[in-house]
């Protein structure tokens, strides 16, 4: 075996190992965390300075920038501080509900009480966000590229006591996404690119149940599913000169239908558990326009906007094979990210970045928000380096800090399906968030 296929298959054989890891909680459902090298410029750019082999996701046309046969893999660690207050959550239910369950036309004497359970928790969770990618030649105008990367994802968990247990408990989202790509150079100036996304979701949503029969003995029901959708992505790039260019990148919404199994436990014994569960999730199209320039032999700046469909999102409904259903209104609005970066080439060996990157939320209001995905509008700072020991090998290096405004929760949900109202809970929390992003990385030139 020659020296350069071991290099390879060392690298894509950790690619494939990552795809597997789980992922963690972005902008919305969102991950960006797809390139070490471009978590230290806040991402600003996309794949235009092409420091590593991540155009295949961001943008393939940028993958005319280079030339020869690369390949990357790398791990971006993610730990994530979501502290969730108490902050007057209430149950409304009959005082006489004894009497409303067992003895049909009592009128129920409503009562408004605190909401049992621990006032305070921690949702966030420490994950690991893989990527890997591989491009090469096909001629002197054609190339062709391989990603694997995970682009949306959730990962939440919080105490089966707390206060908003009924509401979640845990919540796990993970997608893998293969997505094989080519670039066309058509001229001197401009580079077309596309790709096709065969996309793997595997979803674990968690929540006790009130018992009414019991209100101090919870049930508890897990739901799994996971499921195939398939996509696109398309991409355009325009070089004014070897110092100045811009690019143009989309990927298209993904029609996921989830197939799984929910199970009770602990409840009622006519609901107690397995049935068969489905849903239908929509993942949203996204536009990017990113912009580079090279200031001299060692400075150059990169920016970037991005704008996300996430109105698509208006509701996550389960069905279930009883008959019954679970429809949380999540009405999602459109988001816009904004990143701007700078890198300096120190010498042939060092390559130094920083960048800063706001990411707008898509949850329009405090009644929206919910424990499972308590998203808010955020602002992060990315520093980072790249080693490069040969001309061939590339060792990355990335720290992001990302600070989450301020946000809360007013959900009211009902504690049990029928009659609807007669029994709520309103859940009403303070959030405060921080994350730190460590990555590394190795790219290889052959």
């Amino acid at each position: 075996m020659t020296h350069h296929r071991r290099h390879l298959l060392l690298i894509l054989g950790l690619a494939s190992a990552l795809a597997a890891t789980d992922s963690a909680l972005a902008s919305g459902l969102q991950i960006t965390e797809q390139s070490v090298t471009g978590l230290g410029r806040a991402f600003a750019g996309g794949s235009l300075p092409n420091d590593d082999v991540s155009a295949v996701f961001y943008n393939p046309a940028d993958m005319m920038l280079s030339k020869g046969m690369q390949a990357q893999a790398g791990m971006t660690f993610i730990g994530i501080s979501i502290e969730a207050d108490n902050a007057g959550s209430t149950t409304r239910l009959p005082a006489n509900l004894g009497d409303v369950l067992t003895k049909p036309g009592t009128v129920p004497v409503f009562v408004t009480i605190p909401s049992s359970g621990l006032g305070n928790d921690d949702g966030g969770t420490d994950n690991v966000v893989p990527n890997g990618f591989f491009a090469m030649d096909i001629n002197d105008r054609m190339r062709f590229g391989l990603g694997m990367t995970s682009p949306f994802a959730v990962s939440t968990s919080y105490s089966r006591g707390w206060v908003g247990r009924y509401h979640a408990v845990d919540s796990e989202l993970l997608t893998v996404d293969i997505n094989p790509s080519i670039a066309y150079r058509v001229n001197d100036s401009l580079s077309i690119g596309g790709g096709v996304s065969a996309q793997y979701v595997d979803a674990k949503l968690t929540q006790a149940l009130f018992n009414p029969l019991s209100p101090t003995k919870d049930g508890y029901v897990e739901v799994k599913a996971d499921g195939w959708a398939f996509g696109y992505n398309l991409g355009a790039l325009y070089e004014f000169d070897p110092n100045t260019r811009v690019s143009f990148s989309y990927r298209s919404r993904l029609n996921h239908s989830a197939e799984g199994d929910r199970t009770i436990t602990d409840y009622l014994p006519g609901r107690n558990g397995k049935v068969s569960t489905k849903a239908d999730v929509t993942l949203p199209d996204w536009l990017g326009l990113a912009a580079y320039r090279r200031l001299n032999d060692q400075w150059a700046v990169m920016g970037g906007v991005r704008w996300t469909n996430w109105s698509l999102f208006k509701e996550l409904k389960l069905e279930f094979a009883d008959g019954t259903q679970s429809v949380t209104e999540e009405n999602w609005e459109d988001s816009w990210s904004f990143n701007i970066g700078v890198s300096y080439d120190y010498n042939p060996e060092w390559t130094f970045r920083a960048g800063y990157v706001y990411d707008q939320t898509p949850v329009p209001s405090a009644e929206y928000r919910t424990p499972r995905i308590p998203d808010s509008n955020r602002n992060a700072i990315g520093l980072g380096f790249s080693y490069h020991p040969s001309s061939q090998l590339s060792l990355d290096f990335g720290y992001m800090y990302i600070d989450f405004a301020s946000a809360s929760t007013e959900n009211t949900v009902n504690l049990i399906p029928a009659p609807a109202g007669l029994i709520t809970d309103t859940l009403r929390l303070d959030y405060n968030g921080s994350g730190n992003l460590v990555g590394i990385q190795a790219s290889y030139r052959f």
